[in-house]
Parts: structure tokens; C-alpha cells; sequence
């Protein structure tokens, strides 16, 4: 029973055995289903029309989501999720937003190094922007 049967070919695949071994039930099945289509085209057609205008009118005037229901499920599902996953959870966040505070930041200095002079703005801007960029870097170091 779970003996191994070589192919004669050994160029053939193993979706090739596939399709030779079901295609005589496939094409059988395909005329079927052409001809059921064939004869019910009409009927198929505006069933399908019916459906995309029961989505349209579910969609815009029946199933309206809030804001508020929106973050109200939301916050269901943090709560749902288990306490190690949603420590997790917060990390994850907590770093994308350093993540695009320190690219915010980087940008910035770039810009501001980049001038051929700098205002008195700038420069506190500047010694703001490395501050923290180094406060982000120790502690990502940290943790």
C-alpha cells in the first residue's frame, strides 16, 4: 500500500499525474456546469445584480459604522486579547512611533544641517532634536 511507484517518464511532475488522472472527471463536470450557465444565463445575470445592489444599499444606508462603535470594538478586542500578547502589543506600538519620531527628527536635522546658515531657532531646535535622538537611542539600548 505505501509502496513507492515510479513514473516511466522522468520528466513528469506530479500536477501533470494530477491532470491526467482527474481531467476525464474534470471535463465532465465543466460540460455541466457550461451548460447550466448556458441555459440559465438570464437568471444568474441579474441575481448577480441583484446582489451587488443588496451590498450597495447594505453598504451606504443600512450597516452605517460610527467613530465611536468603531473604537469602542476596538478596544473590545485589546481587551480580549491575552495580557502577555497585549504587553506585547504595546511594545510593538511603542516602537513604531519611536520609530517615526527618530525618522521625523533625523529629517529634520538633516534639513537644518543642510542650510548654509542657521537662525537662533533653529539652533535650539537642533540641540532639542540631538537630545533626543540620543535620549531614543539610550534607551532603545536599554530595553
Amino acid at each position: 500500500m505505501f509502496r513507492k511507484t515510479l513514473s516511466k517518464d522522468p520528466e513528469t511532475t506530479i500536477f501533470q499525474e494530477l491532470k491526467n488522472e482527474l481531467s476525464p472527471h474534470l471535463t465532465g463536470v465543466n460540460t455541466q456546469v457550461k451548460g447550466l450557465l448556458v441555459s440559465h444565463a438570464k437568471i444568474i445575470f441579474c441575481g448577480m445584480l441583484l446582489l451587488i445592489v443588496a451590498s450597495f444599499i447594505l453598504t451606504f444606508f443600512v450597516l452605517k459604522p460610527d467613530s465611536e462603535n468603531q473604537a469602542n470594538n476596538f478596544k473590545k478586542e485589546l481587551k480580549s486579547i491575552p495580557g502577555e500578547l497585549s504587553n506585547e502589543f504595546s511594545a510593538l506600538q511603542d516602537l513604531t512611533l519611536r520609530a517615526a519620531k527618530m525618522a521625523e527628527l533625523k529629517t529634520e536635522i538633516e534639513r537644518i544641517i543642510a542650510q548654509d546658515s542657521i537662525s537662533k531657532m533653529d539652533s535650539t531646535y537642533l540641540e532639542k532634536a540631538i537630545e533626543q535622538l540620543q535620549y531614543f537611542n539610550t534607551h532603545s539600548h536599554e530595553n
